[in-house]
């Protein structure tokens, strides 16, 4: 079935709400419940997309499991300007978000992650020598196809 517009949009705060008002755990074998800033992982990613039924854009995503690429909110720096598209049956099939277009907060997140940025020059000198706030996203073609096809 071709999904129905608008997708839902759901923060990664209230899919961790609903992942512990739902019984999906963090662990199954421990029955851990998801505290704040855990990072979802594929298996109850997908079992919350499962039970919803519908395509849905995760948003907001704490910035410390994040690429520190993605642009922080501005009322909730702690946050990223970001998206996951997560669709049933298959699970997360584009990634996207705002990038860092700010060279100084750039170049710190190099350092904060002991990335040498030399060999990114020409990426940080599109910030030095001027940008604007843009955005970009990753496609996995195999789960696209593969929801593709069971829509079909």
């Amino acid at each position: 079935q071709i999904p129905q517009k608008p997708f839902l949009r759901l923060s990664y705060e209230d899919a961790i709400r609903y992942c512990n008002d739902n019984n999906i755990y963090k662990n199954d074998d421990t029955k851990e419940k998801f505290q704040l800033g855990d990072d979802i992982t594929e298996k109850p990613e997908r079992q919350m997309t499962d039970q919803i039924g519908k395509p849905i854009l995760l948003t907001r995503f704490p910035a410390h499991i994040k690429s520190f690429y993605m642009s922080r909110d501005k009322n909730r720096p702690d946050l990223t300007e970001s998206v996951d598209l997560l669709m049933p049956n298959v699970g997360e099939i584009i990634g996207g978000s705002m990038r860092e277009w700010n060279l100084e907060n750039l170049l710190q997140g190099f350092d904060k992650h002991n990335i040498d940025s030399l060999p990114y020059y020409w990426y940080n000198d599109l910030r030095k020598y001027g940008t604007f706030p843009h955005g970009g996203f990753g496609l996995g073609l195999e789960r696209f196809l593969w929801y593709a096809i069971l829509v079909t």
